[in-house]
């Protein structure tokens, strides 16, 4: 088995440019495709040596199409491939403004457990969580394409606190559909 080069970037590895707006279908596709030439089932019975790299190369595969394919992790990884150093996750924010917003969402979102409309208020809280999403994306964006590195982190820990704001709303929206 040929080894590929680790040292290309995940965008590389599946053929896409170094951008924030990838085509995901394209992503899946070129993950499926490496998946299929690498799986460790494919080389059950070939040596060590062959089993091992298949084994390394899929784990590769996973871990570079897991980042690439979330916009919080695609984000921090374009900064980090740009030579942004990236702080840990648990670095907040010093935007006030921005601060306010999430406890202001947050807030909506334990909402959503009282009353008989819980599901709708559910969903016009997420209406919110992914225009908000879109806009932090949007600016990433431009502040990235304008090589404004540190004031893209900070957008991208924002899209970070939102998405975490949404996973939070996706499981009360689970908990209250089981109810």
């Amino acid at each position: 088995m040929q080894s590929p080069d680790f040292s290309q970037t995940y965008f590389e590895l599946f053929g896409l440019s170094p951008v924030f707006a990838i085509d995901v279908a394209r992503l899946r596709a070129a993950q499926q495709g490496l998946q299929a030439t690498y799986h460790p089932d494919k080389y059950v019975n070939a040596d060590e040596r062959d089993k091992r790299l298949s084994v390394q190369i899929a784990s590769w595969v996973n871990q570079a199409y897991e980042i690439l394919q979330d916009p919080v992790k695609r984000s921090r990884y374009l900064l980090e491939i740009n030579g942004t150093e990236i702080p840990d996750d648990s670095t907040t924010t010093s935007d006030s403004e921005f601060l306010m917003e999430q406890i202001d969402l947050r807030e909506q979102v334990d909402a959503c457990r009282h009353g008989d409309d819980a599901l709708l208020r559910c969903d016009q809280v997420e209406a919110k969580l992914k225009a908000r999403a879109a806009e932090l994306a949007a600016e990433f964006v431009s502040r990235f394409d304008a090589r404004e590195l540190e004031t893209a982190l900070q957008t991208s820990r924002k899209m970070q606190f939102i998405q975490r704001i949404q996973q939070q709303l996706s499981e009360l929206q689970y908990e209250l559909e089981e109810y």
